[in-house]
């Protein structure tokens, strides 16, 4: 039987969002070079795509920002939707199929670096490569440094799933609105119930 996670430091999904932060901020910068030598049309999508990607290295920065300031928090093993992965790698792989055509035949290496670099920032967020959800003293934050405090939910509910895998869902709330939901292992369905119970947020009931 394998221990319940322990409070600490998002470390690992900390360095993987400063990773994140110092690859598409490069990025956007070679793309910007890149389209200035291109011109024309594909130097126009060159320049759209680095502001693509500079739009991911601010949500790194935010995230990151977020994760540090955070202190100590327990990693729940979330995990994805069946569906989503399959989106996830049905995705990664055009990218990364498109990635390699542009390296190899286009001579466009910013775009082409740029597409297997989101490739690998999706195995990272959509597969849970690092931990995706945490449980802090006051609420839960995901990988990506948004948070769902305590203090806006009024229900919660846990629903066990079929199959071999132990997973169960949990549902968060106020009033009629779904504020968080997360397919957890069963081993921390106590610990997240606990926390929820002791910051007075209801049961729902069925």
């Amino acid at each position: 039987m394998s221990r319940p996670p322990v409070p600490s430091r998002p470390v690992a999904t900390a360095a993987f969002q400063g990773v994140t932060l110092l690859f598409f901020t490069g990025c956007a910068a070679w793309l910007v070079r890149e389209s200035r030598e291109l011109g024309g049309r594909p130097g126009m999508m060159a320049l759209g795509v680095a502001v693509a990607s500079g739009g991911l290295a601010l949500v790194a920065l935010g995230a990151l920002v977020g994760l540090l300031r955070s202190g100590r928090l327990l990693a729940l093993r979330s995990r994805a939707e069946m569906g989503t992965y399959a989106l996830v790698l049905a995705t990664m792989g055009v990218l990364a199929l498109v990635g390699l055509r542009l390296l190899s035949s286009e001579g466009r290496p910013a775009l082409a670096t740029f597409c297997l670099g989101v490739a690998g920032w999706l195995a990272g967020v959509g597969l849970h490569a690092v931990p995706a959800l945490f449980l802090g003293p006051t609420g839960f934050m995901d990988s990506l440094g948004r948070r769902t405090p305590f203090s806006r939910l009024e229900w919660f509910s846990f629903q066990r799933e079929r199959g071999e895998l132990p997973r169960v869902r949990l549902q968060a709330g106020q009033g009629t609105r779904l504020l968080l939901a997360a397919r957890l292992a069963s081993a921390d369905e106590d610990v997240v119930r606990a926390a929820l119970a002791g910051a007075g947020v209801s049961v729902r009931k069925r």
